[in-house]
């Protein structure tokens, strides 16, 4: 692998900077990077934070971001070609040159930050991860549930926290794989590109995770930053009562208070009392738990991983078989996703 190092050399104050790239040994000087999505994220902040392209959103020094990369810093594009970037400066350089077709994608491990006088070191991608959630820096987690901006096109494809390739069909699927009751995931969502997505009347493909944030960057609501719990709250709109996984949504997409409505009978379900005497599942079922999937083989089991308080159901794993009771015995439904369970246990077991 090529790797070319970048050297910044400050001739004076006013003026920019000079570059110089030297080969070397490409056996000796391995450099071994990782894609990184927290790489991107922070790439993302800093881009924004210096105006490139435009984006101005935060301070324009280096000093007010959360943390500071302690230098060199070696960093590979998307083609493969990795870099030593030397210095902060050198790297606004590099990131003012990034493109659609040739940006940054990979680090490698480890790395160290500073925060507030404190060398700490980055050994992994979860590290990173905890590091950005530290910071509060919009994540993927958070842009996919900004519904102000455009609507996803499912189904989309993800790979989850087992590193497998799962498709997920809709909106309340993909929460289910980044949310837990306090709203912190340790799961960082793995999108599979390219995705489409409906903006403004036009559907539109993004090839990658670089144009995921550039069009990100262009919506307006993309300082609006939630949380990823399930407490939902409903609101009436023209069209029929929409679900929004909290308030906080809700808010963003331009409602108040003074809109929300009750969710029943949406919401009022029974999972918990009616499993085992208004229906029983057919084992085995799987579970999406904090971006990994479970198997339960029983009722205890899968109780394990049912909080009424953020969630009305299990996030199971769609089509499954429901056995209902009647007065003549069981009937089976097979329901394709966790509206459909709803409503089968709000017509079944009241």
């Amino acid at each position: 692998m090529k790797k070319i190092k970048i050297l910044l050399l400050l001739l004076t104050v006013s003026v920019a900077g000079f570059y110089s790239c030297t080969d070397n040994d490409p056996v000796e000087n391995e450099v071994v990077t990782s894609k990184s999505i927290s790489l991107r994220t922070t790439l993302n902040e800093i881009k924004k934070a210096n105006n490139i392209n435009g984006k101005n959103e935060l301070s324009t020094q280096d000093q007010a971001f959360c943390f500071n990369f302690v230098f060199p810093l070696n960093l590979s594009y998307n083609n493969g070609t990795v870099v030593t970037v030397s210095s902060y400066e050198g790297l606004i350089a590099v990131l003012a040159s990034e493109t659609s077709t040739f940006y940054f994608e990979g680090i490698q491990f480890p790395f160290q930050v500073q925060q507030e006088g404190v060398i700490t070191t980055i050994d992994d991608e979860a590290e990173f991860f905890a590091l950005i959630l530290d910071c509060n820096f919009p994540t993927v987690n958070n842009f996919v549930f900004d519904f102000t901006c455009y609507d996803i096109v499912y189904p989309i494809s993800i790979i989850n926290a087992n590193n497998e390739t799962v498709v997920i069909e809709t909106q309340v699927e993909l929460m289910q794989y980044v949310s837990t009751p306090t709203g912190v995931s340790t799961y960082q969502l793995n999108i599979v590109f390219p995705i489409s997505i409906e903006q403004n009347g036009l559907t539109i493909v993004v090839n990658d995770l670089y144009e995921f944030f550039e069009i990100n960057n262009d919506c307006p609501s993309s300082s609006c930053i939630c949380t990823a719990d399930y407490t939902p709250v409903c609101v009436q709109t023209t069209t029929g009562i929409v679900v929004y996984s909290n308030a906080c949504f809700a808010l963003c997409d331009g409602f108040t208070q003074a809109d929300f409505v009750s969710c029943d009978p949406i919401l009022t379900t029974n999972f918990g009392n009616g499993l085992g005497s208004c229906f029983t599942m057919n084992y085995p079922v799987q579970v999406q738990h904090q971006g990994a999937l479970v198997t339960a083989n029983n009722n205890g089991e899968l109780l394990q991983y049912y909080f009424p308080s953020w969630s009305s159901i299990p996030a199971l794993v769609y089509p499954l078989t429901v056995n209902f009771s009647t007065p003549t015995g069981f009937i089976a439904v097979t329901v394709a996703d966790q509206a459909a369970f709803e409503a089968a246990i709000i017509n079944n077991c009241n």
